[in-house]
């Protein structure tokens, strides 16, 4: 992990190195609502791009189910977000 940057003579923690504690912190917790390790992936890719980003995000879809019948169709999708960002 690098090591906070030095902006005239003050340390500056970079958003990346936030993000990715955040993740490691709260694994358990995404895993339950079905964040995949392609979707930390996908973050992970985003903040290394631009480390100092407000925010990231991505979102899948996990599950689908459709039914034809009669004319009519019923459609349930199920989609996973992450969305990362520094809050006000």
């Amino acid at each position: 992990m690098a090591t906070p940057r030095k902006i005239l003579g003050y340390k500056v923690k970079m958003h990346k190195e936030k993000y990715e504690e955040l993740i490691r912190r709260f694994s358990q917790e995404l895993h339950e609502v079905g964040v995949t390790g392609g979707l930390r992936d996908l973050i992970t890719d985003q903040c290394d791009r631009t480390p100092n980003a407000v925010s990231a995000s991505v979102d899948e879809v996990t599950d689908r189910f459709t039914y034809r019948h009669g004319g009519y169709m019923i459609e349930a999708v199920r989609i996973v977000k992450l969305v990362v960002k520094k809050a006000k």
